[in-house]
């Protein structure tokens, strides 16, 4: 009994003396950190009209890098496609020239290369803005030859003509206020087949000459894409109108209940 007591007795010291470390190294166990659950930020709502609009734009966008750009114009042009290079479009272009060239020569011979793939770019009128009475020639002209493209396929369009850096006694008569006139008559006498574009108002006092009319490369640069800018929006625009068209439900058609004739 005396033996089993005194076993205990060490047993219990033992223990007394053990526990001091085990605590010291419970102190030592770095404290477990709650996880504190990310908050994840709501998807931002896009509404079915907006994403039929960015899906329509990156389709259209995806043919247009396919098209085939026919630009017809004057000197400006011509600066133009020496700014740019030929960047896989065809290009009809000669300095100082007018309607009656664009008609004679210009159009013809490009013309044979008009197809569904083909977006037409008309930038002439610089040469002519001094008679304003021309507008209605140009216009008739370029709605004729727009019937038989876009009847092709093809898409027609009509840039203003831009403005002058500076007046100048090199080229009288040739002002901004002209070119504004010259614009509008252009913009109201064209057809539904022709879209007009605006660069006049986008560059008006941003454009660099060293002449007041011809351009920096910079400047044509500039224009360039602000046509491929245009062409791609009108086509989203359309393109986002006929898909949205084709998702609305058929108008209901009221069934008007007819009177039974009478029998004799």
């Amino acid at each position: 009994m005396c033996k089993k007591l005194k076993g205990i007795m060490a047993l219990a010291m033992a223990l007394v003396c053990f526990a001091p470390s085990v605590i010291v190294n419970a102190e030592e166990i770095a404290p477990v950190t709650e996880a504190v659950p990310v908050e994840v930020a709501p998807a931002e709502y896009v509404s079915p009209e907006a994403q039929l609009y960015n899906q329509t734009a990156a389709e259209v966008s995806v043919t247009q890098a396919t098209r085939q750009l026919v630009f017809i114009g004057d000197s400006r042009t011509v600066g133009m496609k020496s700014a740019v290079g030929k960047d896989g479009n065809i290009w009809s272009a000669k300095i100082g020239m007018g309607y009656s060239w664009m008609k004679s020569t210009g159009v013809p011979q490009v013309e044979a290369s008009i197809n569904s793939n083909t977006d037409v770019v008309i930038l002439m009128g610089v040469n002519d803005v001094r008679s304003l009475s021309y507008t209605s020639k140009y216009a008739s002209y370029i709605n004729e030859k727009a019937a038989t493209w876009t009847a092709l396929g093809a898409s027609v369009y009509y840039v203003s003509v831009n403005p002058m850096a500076f007046e100048t006694s090199s080229y009288p008569g040739i002002t901004n206020s002209v070119i504004e006139s010259w614009n509008s008559r252009m913009k109201s006498g064209l057809s539904a087949n022709v879209t007009y574009i605006d660069t006049y108002s986008q560059v008006l006092g941003k454009v660099s000459s060293s002449d007041g009319i011809h351009y920096s490369r910079g400047t044509y640069k500039t224009i360039y894409s602000l046509i491929g800018q245009s062409i791609l929006s009108d086509k989203t625009e359309k393109a986002y109108a006929a898909a949205l068209s084709a998702t609305q439900p058929a108008p209901e058609v009221a069934v008007v209940p007819q009177e039974p004739v009478p029998a004799y």
